[in-house]
């Protein structure tokens, strides 16, 4: 079934048209001839649909066997030791499989990286494997064979790795109603008809192929009947799981998982039993859906343009790591705020914002203010990225607030100039982003004074106001909290433009401030 040597649900076996590394000529290694072959192994042979066999009869090996390959028997008992010392040596088994059946080749004692490569009657790989052997017993699961024949398995070592005895059995489990190799994986066509299945025994999987359409979501639905499930979407393309969710962290025995396909066949693989929690059998019913096309684009080229003046938009994360981008008309130098509603609690979507080509940024929350430089802006939505048992989509309100245009610049080459000896200015702080920047001439032992209302901090409205010299180094000026107002008196000893930053670092309720500049006497 896929489980086998060296994945997990999450790192798939690899597949490939490669045979292993270096090929002995055919060698198995010098008594692997002795002691795998069939005059010692007693049992059914395995073109006979019968069960494994008890180890104590002996039959000789059936024609037609592929030369330099060593012929397994199936036995559920029959433990076989072949000799591997020489890492350039590749170790050929072949076995006669059947359609319908379920093959089993457990590893017996823990060993270094290997490379194991199946192969069809024909010659064509069913199936690549390379990876690291953890504890024992390891098996690798086989079925959904599509033709009679003798099967033919390829063992190797990888590079730079050295070798040590195979020490393995070969087991027939019989009959699998739904194959577990990802290259002949079984039909299966979106439907809301359930199908049946069950997990013979711990690890084995049932792979599906399935046709779709590009944009589409899709979504795989489970019914188990025993902890220790695994689900996920498989892409035959780029050789990966995509969307997958493993029993292991819930208890639920309900599961479902979506993603969007692209223009590509896709594969589903149910696990009913992938820990030794499950006992054997253990049943599974399940639903592949159609859902339709995603409602909106994931790239700022596919993104679902809004004019100008839009307060509002729908939207829905249909899979987890869905992303919505919404194209904004916009005022260049104005302040926006979007918030995203979500439908759920706690709240499972998350804005982000860029400028046309720029990169998305936000701050994990479901609002978000930005400033825009030209006449468009691009606004995404993504979900809380946490994974569920049971996923189901999230619809969502995203919001949109024009804050109006900025009064003073960002920095300290755009700073509004104060010219004093007494001067009042307001400051509008749009939002939490927003930093105001005034500059001043200050000659050399000046003494000034910056002074406003004093505002409760419990409302977010407080202005703070940090000095800067024109190197952009930080002004030591302590302020007062004197009756109603906050006040800042300094003497700067030497003479040059200097700044004030101002900012309010809460988003809500930010109104207008009103600040007084006075150049004071010496």
């Amino acid at each position: 079934m896929g489980s086998g040597c060296e994945s997990t649900p999450d790192e798939p076996a690899p597949l490939s048209d490669a045979g292993p590394g270096v090929d002995a000529g055919g060698d198995a290694g010098p008594d692997a001839g002795s002691d795998a072959d069939a005059g010692t192994d007693a049992g059914v042979d395995a073109g006979a649909d019968a069960g494994p066999d008890d180890g104590t009869s002996e039959q000789p090996p059936p024609p037609g066997v592929p030369e330099g390959h060593t012929f397994l028997r199936p036995s559920a008992t029959r433990v076989h030791t072949v000799a591997w010392t020489d890492p350039q040596v590749t170790l050929r088994f072949a076995f006669l499989g059947q359609v319908g059946r379920h093959y089993d080749f457990l590893i017996e004692e823990r060993r270094r990286r290997i490379i194991m490569t199946l192969k069809d009657p024909s010659g064509a790989v069913l199936e690549h494997r390379e990876g690291v052997f953890g504890d024992s017993p390891l098996t690798t699961h086989w079925s959904g064979f599509t033709q009679e024949g003798f099967y033919t398995l390829e063992v190797s070592a990888a590079p730079f790795e050295p070798t040590q005895d195979l020490v393995f059995r070969f087991v027939d489990q019989g009959p699998d109603a739904h194959g577990d190799l990802l290259t002949t994986a079984s039909p299966w066509l979106p439907s809301e008809q359930p199908l049946m299945g069950q997990g013979e025994h711990p690890g084995e999987r049932d792979v599906f192929s399935f046709p779709t359409v590009a944009g589409h979501v899709y979504s795989l639905g489970c019914d188990f009947s025993h902890q220790g499930w695994w689900l996920s979407f498989f892409d035959p393309v780029l050789n990966y799981s995509v969307s997958w969710v493993e029993g292991a962290n819930f208890t639920e025995l309900q599961a479902s998982t979506a993603f969007k396909a692209p223009a590509e066949r896709f594969l589903a693989i149910v696990q009913a039993n992938n820990s030794l929690v499950a006992p054997s059998p253990s049943a599974y019913q399940c639903r592949l859906k159609d859902e339709g096309a995603e409602d909106h684009g994931e790239r700022m080229e596919t993104a679902t343009a809004l004019a100008e003046g839009t307060t509002s938009v729908q939207g829905r994360i249909d899979f987890r790591t869905d992303f919505d981008v919404f194209a904004l008309s916009v005022q260049p130098g104005h302040h926006y705020r979007a918030t995203c509603d979500p439908s759920a609690t706690p709240p499972d979507c998350r804005v982000l914002a860029a400028a046309p080509g720029g990169e998305f940024e936000g701050f994990n929350d479901i609002v978000l203010a930005f400033k825009t430089t030209g006449t468009s802006h691009y606004v995404g939505v993504q979900g809380d990225l946490v994974v569920r048992a049971r996923w189901t989509p999230a619809a969502y309100t995203l919001r949109f607030e024009d804050l109006g245009l900025d009064d003073h610049g960002d920095t300290r080459q755009t700073a509004t100039p104060l010219t004093g000896p007494s001067q009042t200015v307001t400051v509008h702080i749009s939002d939490f982003i927003d930093e105001d920047y005034l500059s001043f001439q200050a000659v050399a032992g000046g003494r000034y004074r910056l002074s406003g209302d004093w505002r409760d901090t419990s409302t977010g409205e407080q202005l703070f106001a940090t000095l800067y010299d024109e190197q952009g180094r930080f002004i030591r000026a302590p302020g007062q909290h004197v009756g109603s107002r906050w006040v800042k008196e300094f003497t700067l000893p030497t003479a040059g433009t200097y700044y004030f930053a101002m900012a309010a670092y809460l988003r809500e309720n930010l109104i207008d401030h009103t600040v007084l500049f006075e150049v004071l006497d010496p």
